[in-house]
């Protein structure tokens, strides 16, 4: 709403409907996700790119869950999974009909004709968009 200078009309008519703007804010989790060096950097060129109007495709990898929260208990520090899915993403589509292969770890082996195979290392994924 900032970029596009419609704050001032979209919090006048959530007032008319009886909305807050800081309540709807709190409603959405904040992902911690990107927010690395790397994709903090990604994030700023792709926040940049869209408030001057530049087009452009970002890409990245999707996380089911996000850097983890952490509480204090009994002196204790508490890890805690960041379920920043938890209520859906409105901004995804989901692709079952594109699935990717993507290679992690594994092991190789030379077979009697001395030729080397990586094996034990497919997982395979949808594609969101």
């Amino acid at each position: 709403m900032s970029n596009l200078g419609i704050t001032d009309p979209c919090v006048d008519a959530m007032n008319s409907l009886g909305l807050k703007l800081e309540e709807l804010q709190d409603l959405e989790v904040d992902a911690g996700l990107g927010n690395g060096g790397l994709g903090r950097l990604a994030a700023c060129f792709m926040d940049s790119l869209a408030t001057l109007s530049i087009p452009a495709i970002g890409y990245g990898i999707r996380y089911e869950f996000g850097i983890f929260n952490q509480r204090v208990i009994n002196g204790e520090q508490v890890e805690e999974r960041d379920d920043w899915l938890e209520f859906g993403d409105p901004w995804e589509k989901l692709r079952q009909d594109k699935k990717i292969s993507v290679y992690f770890n594994g092991k190789t082996y030379v077979d009697k004709e001395g030729r080397s195979h990586w094996v034990d290392t497919q997982v395979s994924y949808f594609l969101f968009e």
